[in-house]
């Protein structure tokens, strides 16, 4: 009998993680799934701890370094050859509640016209975890969303981590970008938000660790490979929020390039912006210098204040 439900965890040097991330799928209530690991070349002993395990869910294939973008799109293309009803992601430092996937399948169930169902989450900060704070809602309830933008001007309402998706959708949205590093998910959210329905949960049903080993945003801004989210523009006018939701990621991006005193990238980016969709404090932040920036914390602490991450990926 072919199991419905693939869950897919990228795999990519997360020895310090991967046995956490894999317990608290296994904790799940919901118990129809299998698990697709996708091996991305790593070179620490990640497989090893996978292949020790030795559960019978589990599925290993391994690539030599794609980047967690093809690796997404193989386990998107695995699930359809497969004929999986559904695939929900998680990252490999990221973790479950035992809730998270019956709460998303109950969620496809109450909204059968959804491609897309998600759950809130919180965000592990150094010895902290917090809860994330999102925009426009009038209700808590379980929800259709009338525009995915629109609730996204504080905290991103999904992440990679707390996905569910009909693996059909990829025909209106299409793959991840395989040429971008940084932001492909940011990039991918744009597409869904244009041509998808997208069922959501108030209930906290996922961790991301935002301070495990080997994230992407620990890579240098100068090795990045960006959107610059230009091919969007001509659909702002048809998307209730979509031109402030660019702005705010061409913001995170300018501010981090400005950290590293690459006027030419801040530039490139900020010029594009549209500042009324910038709060006063964020356009105060543009105009500083790299070391005054520097003076103000790191660059994760500055705009995890403003609510915008400058995390992606694997």
């Amino acid at each position: 009998m072919i199991i419905k439900t693939l869950v897919h965890i990228p795999l990519y040097n997360k020895a310090t993680t991967i046995v956490r991330t894999l317990n608290s799928v296994f904790d799940q209530n919901y118990k129809d799934f299998d698990i697709l690991i996708i091996n991305d070349g790593s070179t620490d002993e990640s497989l090893e701890l996978v292949k020790n395990i030795n559960h019978h869910r589990i599925i290993i294939h391994s690539q030599e370094n794609k980047g967690v973008s093809a690796t997404r799109n193989n386990a998107i293309l695995f699930a359809r050859e497969n004929n999986y009803k559904r695939i929900a992601f998680l990252d490999g430092d990221d973790f479950w509640c035992s809730n998270h996937l019956s709460t998303l399948c109950a969620l496809f169930d109450k909204f059968p016209e959804a491609h897309i169902a998600a759950t809130n989450y919180q965000l592990k900060r150094s010895r902290k975890t917090i809860d994330t704070v999102l925009s426009n809602f009038e209700s808590t309830e379980d929800q259709l969303l009338k525009s995915f933008f629109h609730h996204n001007y504080l905290n991103s309402i999904f992440t990679c981590s707390t996905l569910m998706i009909k693996p059909e959708i990829v025909d209106k949205t299409g793959l991840f970008n395989e040429s971008l590093t940084h932001f492909e998910d940011i990039d991918w959210f744009v597409r869904i938000g244009m041509k998808s329905k997208i069922a959501f949960s108030f209930r906290v049903t996922a961790v991301i660790d935002e301070i495990a080993d080997n994230r992407s945003d620990q890579v240098e801004m100068k090795y990045r490979k960006l959107p610059d989210f230009t091919d969007y523009e001509a659909e702002a006018k048809n998307h209730l929020g979509l031109e402030k939701y660019i702005d705010l990621n061409r913001f995170a991006i300018a501010l981090a390039y400005r950290m590293e005193n690459d006027i030419r990238n801040t530039t490139l980016y900020q010029q594009k912006i549209n500042l009324k969709n910038l709060s006063l404090k964020q356009q105060q932040l543009l105009k500083m210098s790299s070391l005054q920036l520097k003076s103000l914390k790191r660059t994760q602490k500055v705009l995890g204040n403003l609510g915008l991450h400058l995390r992606a990926g694997d």
